[in-house]
């Protein structure tokens, strides 16, 4: 099976098995399709379906995000976690007015050129938000062509030779016309067929083509590859390693409830951390610090081991 016929295949099952979301309504504005994407790195589906209305209900237009206090972006992406994304979102919004007259650019080379703007989420706005034929390979993507294609999972790493390689393929496979379809297509049938852990293969309608399938029909063990995560740098509470990112959250959700109050350290670490101890206390203000850094909160220390955390201005 070659590349187009691959894609006829996955866009067939599409048509059946696609999942309704709130983003991918026809003639969507692209400034919406963008706040969707922004939501969905690191964050599941089901979360931002939650979050997704709410916050376009405060910032109707890209203008509307841009001039918005930092403040209220900052509320309103609560409850979706990585804080610095609705930071990132705010700035690139500010870029594309200020560089391009609220005109979201439409090329991946000009877009990775903004804030908080990758190669994926260029890729990604460059095919959701106006249809062109650029690759947006993220897991899902990287792990159905590495099986179907090379028999391999997706695990296992790749030189930047073959990352090319891969980017390449991937382009060659979007119908014209059809980049924005066929993505979606993607992600659905990573997230419901060809899973991670325990793909669906005896489901799947590209088996008798695929790869993949004839090891993992014989040796599923041998064959699945899941790499290894890195373990976050963070601190021990009850016993459990708990990522920084999560402390770091909690920071910012105080603020979102206390914001210009004057509180303890102590306290403060009590809050943050279950069985925060004061020796804990430098880790706890190179938190804020970072975060004061990132422009993403205040952090003013008083006397008597008292400090006042707010949002930037």
């Amino acid at each position: 099976m070659d590349t187009l016929q691959f894609s006829f295949t996955i866009l067939d099952w599409y048509v059946i098995h696609k999942r309704d979301l709130p983003w991918r309504e026809a003639g969507l504005d692209p400034y919406k399709v963008v706040v969707a994407e922004i939501m969905l790195q690191q964050t599941q589906v089901p979360r931002v379906i939650e979050k997704y209305k709410e916050f376009l209900s405060k910032f109707t237009t890209i203008y509307d995000l841009a001039n918005a206090s930092r403040e209220d972006v900052i509320q309103a992406w609560s409850g979706l976690g990585y804080n610095r994304r609705a930071i990132m979102l705010q700035q690139f919004a500010q870029e594309v007015v200020q560089l391009y007259d609220g005109k979201i650019p439409q090329v991946p080379e000009a877009l990775i050129k903004l804030s908080g703007i990758g190669p994926y989420a260029a890729g990604s706005i460059a095919s959701f938000a106006f249809n062109r034929p650029e690759p947006a390979i993220d897991v899902n993507v990287r792990r159905i062509y590495m099986r179907f294609f090379y028999g391999r999972d997706e695990g296992l790493p790749m030189s930047r030779e073959e990352e090319k390689k891969l980017y390449i393929l991937v382009k060659s496979s979007i119908l014209e016309g059809k980049s924005c379809d066929l993505h979606n297509a993607l992600m659905d049938f990573g997230s419901l067929v060809c899973l991670r852990d325990a793909p669906k293969c005896t489901e799947c309608v590209l088996r008798k083509n695929c790869g993949f399938f004839p090891l993992y029909a014989i040796e599923k063990e041998k064959v699945l590859f899941v790499a290894e995560k890195k373990v976050e740098k963070g601190m021990s509470e009850n016993g459990r390693h708990i990522p920084n990112r999560i402390f770091r959250g909690r920071i910012v959700e105080f603020v979102r409830k206390h914001a210009g109050e004057e509180v303890g350290l102590l306290e403060l670490g009590g809050l943050v951390k279950k069985d925060y101890i004061a020796s804990e206390e430098g880790w706890l203000i190179e938190l804020c610090l970072k975060l004061e850094k990132e422009r993403m909160i205040t952090f003013v220390r008083k006397g008597g081991g008292k400090v006042v955390v707010g949002f930037r201005k």
